[in-house]
């Protein structure tokens, strides 16, 4: 009976003396061999990725064909469709056609400078022909202040795509002075329609074509008699 119960207390101290040998560990960080054998058997190994195969581009004409022939099937089914829907409505596609084709006359009849400059010396060519008592005011007036101001080179061109305009600077281009140079004093967008002196627009300068259509009636002069 002794000893059983020396066998019983010496294996109790035993399990006591492994059981606090685990708390120590866990406290410590470490891990027991029950805990490292859990951890090894509850992790599963990750399962390999399978490689990507590689993806055959073809030769560069190869490429090029395979673009071109993307971008004509494209094409053509934008064309299909645009004369289907033409075909559908025929009053509209006829307003946008009739609208694009005067947008692209006009801005190719838009006229420049150099075509200005033309028709301001073909109308003093046409006015000098004619008498100081025959000649309109009008006309004498509107070709002296253009005269004048390709002297003092202040004309200037302003393109806008449909239509063009000529408006007066007040300096040359060239001048050097701190008034010409400086962008607060340059003329602003409230009063710039006051600069303006004609306006081209379908291949024609009309303000100085109105100032020639009677420039050689003097209507002061009928105004005597």
């Amino acid at each position: 009976m002794w000893k059983f119960v020396c066998c019983t207390c010496s294996f109790h101290k035993k399990d006591m003396f492994q059981f606090s040998r685990r708390i120590l560990a866990r406290q410590q960080g470490g891990k027991t061999r029950f805990s490292s054998a859990t951890a090894e058997t509850t992790t599963s190994s990750p399962t390999p990725t399978p490689p990507v195969p590689a993806v055959d581009k073809g030769t560069r004409l190869e490429q090029w064909k395979k673009f071109w022939t993307v971008l004509y099937s494209d094409y053509r089914d934008v064309a299909v469709d645009t004369i289907t829907s033409m075909k559908a409505k025929p009053k509209k596609a006829a307003a946008y056609l009739t609208g694009i084709g005067c947008v692209l006359y006009a801005t190719e009849t838009n006229p420049d400078a150099r075509t200005y400059y033309e028709a301001m010396v073909k109308a003093a060519d046409d006015a000098i022909l004619v008498s100081e008592a025959n000649l309109n005011p009008a006309t004498d007036n509107r070709l002296c202040l253009i005269r004048q101001s390709y002297n003092e080179g202040t004309v200037r061109c302003l393109s806008l795509g449909l239509f063009s305009l000529i408006w007066l600077a007040n300096y040359h281009q060239d001048c050097g002075i701190y008034p010409s140079q400086c962008k607060y004093l340059k003329p602003g967008i409230i009063g710039f329609h006051k600069r303006i002196i004609d306006v081209g627009f379908l291949g024609q300068w009309w303000n100085i074509h109105w100032y020639m259509k009677d420039f050689d009636i003097n209507h002061n002069e009928f105004s005597r008699q």
